[in-house]
């Protein structure tokens, strides 16, 4: 039987450590000496505190460890590991994202833009997909007028789905707060809901948005994330005829600038897990 200072120094485990594990039922004194109070311990608890000890080393917390100790270590430690391993590729994708960001400061030419990815939700909306080179603005003009004439605009900002390089023909989107019948080649539909879109707002004029939206892609590339889907132009301040009777939050007016925000979506990625052993 070892008093708690001797047993301290025997397990290279601190007298006040011993006591936290005694005060919180981890490890209680074997006997506690009648006349003087203090705790004494045996050799054969050395496997109990030695799994204490190495649970806390490998990142378990105290509190949960009570209920660890008698249970089978070898599925604790497997879940253990899987928290680890979600950890680990999380502290990775910060890390890509950090030096990413980095990299888009050192590039001093214009607005460095910044980036955040977040879900989207589904919108129903009216679409019309335009002849190559047609102009965004008559198309979108046209489906306003539509969205107005059938009293089913939505308080939601206009956009675009950008083309593929190869192609040249831009689709617009106005929402809508009920389903209408189309006409004239504008199709009634929804937009599918997107978990993780990388978001970038820009304010200028329009012949800077290139330049954004190869940021936009650049910084994915460096964080590892991949496109999945058409680029979207959201218009959230713009030009417009007044007779569109729009919300003036929307408008510019005067020299206000304009403000879009870019929206790239991505692929989802999963984490894969270790294999759960079969019983």
């Amino acid at each position: 039987m070892f008093r708690i200072g001797e047993f301290a120094r025997f397990t290279r485990v601190s007298v006040a450590t011993l006591r936290h594990y005694a005060e919180t039922g981890l490890l209680p004194p074997a006997r506690i000496e009648p006349g003087t109070g203090e705790p004494c311990y045996s050799t054969a608890q050395l496997p109990r505190l030695n799994r204490i000890v190495l649970l806390s080393e490998l990142g378990f917390d105290l509190d949960d460890l009570k209920g660890l100790l008698d249970g089978d270590i070898d599925e604790v430690y497997a879940e253990h590991e899987r928290q680890l391993v979600d950890e680990i590729a999380r502290a990775q994708a910060q890390l890509r994202s950090l030096r990413a960001r980095r990299e888009l400061l050192r590039d001093r030419e214009g607005q460095v833009p910044e980036i955040v990815i977040r879900p989207v939700d589904a919108q129903l909306v009216a679409m019309l997909t335009g002849a190559p080179g047609e102009d965004t603005g008559a198309l979108l003009y046209r489906l306003e007028s539509f969205a107005r004439e059938q009293h089913a605009r939505a308080t939601r900002p206009p956009l675009a789905l950008l083309p593929d390089p190869d192609q040249d023909r831009v689709t617009v989107a106005v929402p809508l707060n009920r389903v209408v019948p189309g006409s004239g080649g504008i199709e009634v539909g929804w937009l599918e809901p997107v978990p993780a879109m990388a978001c970038a707002v820009h304010r200028g004029g329009y012949h800077r948005l290139p330049r954004l939206l190869q940021q936009v892609l650049r910084w994915l590339e460096q964080t590892g994330a991949r496109p999945a889907g058409p680029v979207r132009e959201v218009y959230l301040r713009f030009g417009t005829e007044p007779e569109l009777g729009l919300p003036k939050a929307y408008l510019t007016g005067g020299q206000v600038e304009l403000v879009i925000e870019v929206q790239v979506p991505l692929a989802v990625r999963r984490i894969p897990r270790r294999p759960t052993p079969a019983c």
